[in-house]
């Protein structure tokens, strides 16, 4: 009896998500699960309504597993729909791909690269023919043109200090410079990859010598600091 019990609160804890206010290491969590195929407690990062969606009889079926593992996670904490609610993911069931359009998808792109606009788009149906076109394409006026300048202007500079920062960051880490690497992280990060003394873990050491490098548009700038280096991270063992 003894033993039933100890099995039984192990599958528990197996399926059960640990609670958070922190975005990014209920994502790591959840991106962790997926990658053990441990779907039950992916889905218990989410927020119980959007848990209830992915569950058939308390299993995840197969279709939405593919789903789960089509989703692009590093992409997820750019997300302004992704956020924390209750400790539960919230945002993340309206990104499921929807496998099933996947066809008509293409045959869209399809059309747009040949010029060939949708019937059914309610722009196409909108948009004016014959003389009516050219008369309805004016230029933008001086003050937009203006504004999309400082936009760009503003996007390049906050682009190039992003690059910067992720270079310097994996040159650190692939020299083994461990203390580099950890100033380039985010605090909230930096945090889950030390011990309780303060110390880089080795498990942390091994884990960013094998970091995703081929991603680096999941990093972001935060107070100059870069987040989503954990999301790029192997899984911990």
């Amino acid at each position: 009896m003894g033993l039933l019990v100890a099995c039984a609160t192990s599958n528990k804890e197996v399926s059960q998500a640990p609670r958070s206010d922190d975005l990014l290491e209920l994502l790591t969590g959840f991106g962790e699960s997926l990658s053990k195929r441990n779907f039950t407690k992916a889905v218990d990062y989410m927020v119980p309504e959007e848990k209830a969606l992915m569950l058939e009889g308390g299993v995840v079926p197969p279709e939405k597993q593919k789903m789960l593992m089509a989703l692009p996670l590093q992409r997820l904490i750019r997300s302004p729909a992704v956020r924390v609610e209750n400790g539960h993911i919230a945002g993340i069931y309206g990104l499921l791909p929807n496998l099933k359009q996947g066809e008509a998808t293409a045959n869209m792109a399809s059309n747009e690269s040949s010029g060939v606009p949708d019937s059914s788009s309610p722009s196409a149906a909108a948009a004016p023919q014959g003389p009516m076109a050219s008369e309805a394409a004016v230029a933008p006026s001086q003050e937009d043109d203006m504004a999309a300048s400082m936009a760009a202007s503003a996007g390049n500079q906050n682009g190039a200090q992003l690059k910067s920062a992720v270079n310097k960051f994996f040159s650190a880490v692939n020299r083994k410079n461990w203390s580099g690497a950890l100033a380039m992280i985010n605090e909230n990060e930096r945090k889950l990859l030390l011990d309780d003394k303060g110390r880089l873990k080795e498990s942390s050491k091994h884990r960013l010598a094998q970091i995703d490098q081929k991603n680096r548009e999941a990093l972001t700038l935060q107070d100059g600091k870069l987040t989503g280096v954990t999301l790029l991270l192997p899984s911990a063992d």
